[in-house]
C-alpha cells in the first residue's frame, strides 16, 4: 500500500499575481512535496512548506489531479519578504508552466483566483486570512486581540476551513467554516451548545472521554427531536429497517458491476440471506427498546478535546440520532485501525463505556445491544456465513457571504487525545485548553 502522495505546489505571490516555478533543462515546472496519504493534507503541507522553505503559507485549494498527474495544492505565500530566488524559484505567469505540470483546467482555476471572480469560493480567495483576522478583532469587543503571526491550518478548500490563529495574549482563535453538503453542522453544533453546553468546546486517557461520551448521549435522549429538527440524520432502527430494500437493491446492482476477482460477488441467495439477517437484527434491536440518542459518526481522537478537567467533542457534521452504542463502535473501529496494541486496552474502554449505561440499562440488555450494533454501523465486517463487509445506510449563527457557516472559538492550550496509549501518528498532533467558545455574526 502506498503511504506517501506527491503534491504539486502552485505557490501564488499575491502582490504580483504570479506563481513560482523551477527551471531545469529548459522546462518550467512546479515544485512538489510528498506527504502522508492518511493525515490532513493542509496541515501537512503548511508544516512541511514552513520547515523546507521557512515561510508562512496558507492552502487555498486542493485540486485532485488526474490518472496521470498528482494532486495540486494552490498555496498563497504569506511571507512578504521571501527571497524565493535564493531557493532557485522564478515568478512566472501560469501560462508559462509546462502542460505536463499544470493542466488547462488548473490553469483556468488559478486565473480565476488571480481575478478574484465571484465563482471563487470564499476560502480559496487571495487575502482571506487578513480579512478573517480583522473580522475576529472586530467581533471580540471584550478584549484586545493581537495576533502573533502563528497560523495553523487543518482544513482547506472552497467553503471549508479549520484554522487556528495564535495571539500575543496566549489564547488561540479557531475559525471553523463549513459549506454544502455539511452546512447543517452549524445548526447541530448550536443546538448541542444550547442544550448540552458542557460537552462542546469551552484527551488525557480515553477512559475519561468515554465517560463524557456516555453522559452526553444519555442527556441527549431528552433532546432527540430538537436535534433531528436541527439537521441530525435519522438513524433510528425503524428508519434503517425501512431502508433495507433500497440497500439490497443497491448491493444487487453493485454485484452485477463488480470487476474485481479478489472477492466473489454475492449472488441472489446470499443477498436474500443478508436481507433476512439485517431485518432480524433490526427487529431484535427494537425489542431491546434502547432510547434513541446522539450518535457521532465521525468520532475519533482528533474530535475529542480535553482542557485538564473535562472532555468535549467537536465536528458534528456527521451527527445522527439512533442507537447510541454505534458511536462507541465507531471509536473502537478507528482506534483498532490507528493505534497500537489495542487488543490489550480496548476491552477496558468497552467495559468503562458499558459501566456508564448501567443506570439506564441492564447488563444483559447492553450485551445484546452490543452484539447487534455492528449490523447498524456504516463500517461493519460480517464474519458469519456470508463473510462479507456490510456497508449499511449510515454513512455555526454566522454566514460568511454566500456559501458557508462560520464558527469562531477562543481556546487556550487545548489538547487532542494524547493519552498514554498513543501511536506515533497521534503524538504528532498539536497541543492546544478551552478558555471559552463563542459564535459570532460575520458582517
Amino acid at each position: 500500500m502506498i503511504e506517501q502522495m506527491d503534491y504539486r505546489l502552485a505557490f501564488i505571490l499575491p502582490q504580483t499575481r504570479q506563481i513560482l516555478a523551477s527551471e531545469a533543462s529548459g522546462i518550467t515546472a512546479l515544485p512538489s512535496i510528498a506527504i502522508s496519504r492518511w493525515n490532513r493534507p493542509a496541515e501537512q503541507l503548511t508544516r512541511l512548506i514552513r520547515s523546507t522553505w521557512n515561510i508562512q503559507a496558507i492552502v487555498l485549494d486542493l485540486l485532485p489531479g488526474s490518472s496521470v498527474s498528482s494532486p495540486c495544492a494552490v498555496i498563497e505565500v504569506l511571507t512578504k519578504d521571501w527571497r524565493y530566488v535564493d531557493k532557485r524559484f522564478c515568478a512566472v505567469d501560469p501560462n508559462l508552466i509546462e502542460s505536463a505540470w499544470l493542466s488547462d483546467a488548473e490553469r483556468l482555476h488559478l486565473v480565476s483566483i488571480f481575478n478574484d471572480t465571484d465563482a471563487v469560493p470564499v476560502f480559496s480567495r487571495l487575502g482571506w486570512v487578513d480579512k478573517a483576522r480583522r473580522w475576529i478583532q472586530a467581533s471580540v469587543p471584550d478584549c484586545v486581540v493581537r495576533f502573533d503571526g502563528e497560523i495553523q491550518q487543518f482544513q482547506a478548500g472552497g467553503n471549508f476551513a479549520l484554522v487556528r490563529f495564535g495571539t500575543l495574549e496566549g489564547c488561540g482563535y479557531w475559525l471553523k467554516a463549513t459549506g454544502s453538503p455539511n452546512a447543517h453542522e452549524f445548526s447541530i453544533t448550536m443546538k448541542l451548545a444550547q442544550y448540552l453546553p458542557h460537552f462542546l468546546p469551552p484527551v488525557v486517557a480515553l477512559e475519561q472521554a468515554v465517560d463524557a461520551l456516555s453522559a452526553l448521549q444519555k442527556q441527549s435522549i431528552l433532546h432527540a427531536k430538537v436535534l433531528l429538527n436541527a439537521g441530525c440524520a435519522d438513524r433510528s432502527v425503524a428508519v434503517l429497517q425501512s431502508s433495507l430494500e433500497e440497500l439490497i437493491e443497491y448491493l444487487d446492482e453493485a454485484m452485477e458491476k463488480q470487476l474485481s476477482t479478489k472477492v466473489q460477488p454475492l449472488d441472489k441467495t446470499q443477498l436474500s440471506n443478508l436481507r433476512s439477517a439485517l431485518n432480524d437484527a433490526c427487529l431484535r434491536m427494537q425489542d431491546i427498546e434502547i432510547s434513541d440518542a446522539l450518535i457521532h459518526i465521525d468520532i475519533n481522537p482528533g474530535n475529542i478535546l480535553f482542557d485538564g478537567t473535562r472532555s468535549v467533542f467537536i465536528d458534528w457534521a456527521e451527527a445522527a440520532i439512533g442507537n447510541p452504542l454505534v458511536t462507541f463502535e465507531y471509536l473502537a473501529a478507528h482506534l483498532a485501525r490507528e493505534e497500537e496494541h489495542t487488543e490489550a486496552w480496548l476491552p477496558i474502554l468497552r467495559a468503562q463505556y458499558r459501566k456508564q449505561w448501567l443506570d439506564l440499562l441492564s447488563e444483559s440488555t447492553i450485551d445484546r445491544a452490543f452484539a447487534l450494533t455492528p449490523f447498524s454501523m456504516a463500517e461493519g465486517t460480517g464474519s458469519g456465513p456470508l463473510d462479507v463487509t456490510i456497508v449499511a445506510f449510515w454513512r455555526m449563527p454566522a454566514v460568511w457571504p454566500g456559501t458557508c457557516t462560520v464558527q469562531l472559538s477562543r481556546l487556550n492550550s487545548w489538547r487532542h487525545y494524547a493519552g498514554r496509549r498513543t501511536s506515533a501518528r497521534t503524538r504528532r498532533r498539536h497541543p492546544a485548553r478551552c478558555e471559552g467558545c463563542r459564535s459570532l455574526s460575520l458582517a
